[in-house]
């Protein structure tokens, strides 16, 4: 969050307690990039992310190609084991990149070395069937 320099809306009120985080990096429109420069930009240190419109992005000028926000989703990191200790990890390779201004291809080693640890599904049914099981109508 705020404490790394960056902006994750709604900190505040607890909405970072979901499966997916919304951060306006407008403040970093004159040194790095929008929306899409920045996912690009995080892409080549192996991380990928969405950008995401902001509620007044429209009226500031910004669309959806190039919007004032990013959006983490967790789902995908959870389901390979990670939690918070992991979490406060990745918003560093976050910071390392937005803040820090880190060579991607240097944050992309830590990335990878990071992720050794975490190369199995830890949160799935061990049976392809009870996955589907409730959606049995007859």
């Amino acid at each position: 969050g705020l404490e790394r320099g960056i902006n994750v809306l709604m900190e505040h009120k607890g909405f970072t307690e979901s499966h997916q985080i919304v951060i306006d990096i407008t403040n970093f429109e004159k040194t790095i990039g929008l929306g899409g420069d920045i996912e690009r930009l995080v892409e080549e240190a192996n991380i990928i992310i969405n950008r995401n419109l902001l509620p007044w992005d429209i009226a500031q000028g910004r669309h959806y190609q190039n919007p004032g926000g990013l959006r983490l989703g967790t789902s995908e990191v959870t389901r390979l084991g990670m939690g918070k200790s992991a979490m406060v990890d990745i918003a560093e390779f976050f910071k390392d990149l937005l803040i820090d201004k880190k060579d991607p291809k240097k944050v992309k080693q830590d990335v990878l070395e990071f992720r050794k640890d975490f190369q199995e599904i830890k949160y799935c049914f061990q049976s392809p069937n009870k996955a589907h099981e409730y959606m049995k109508f007859f």
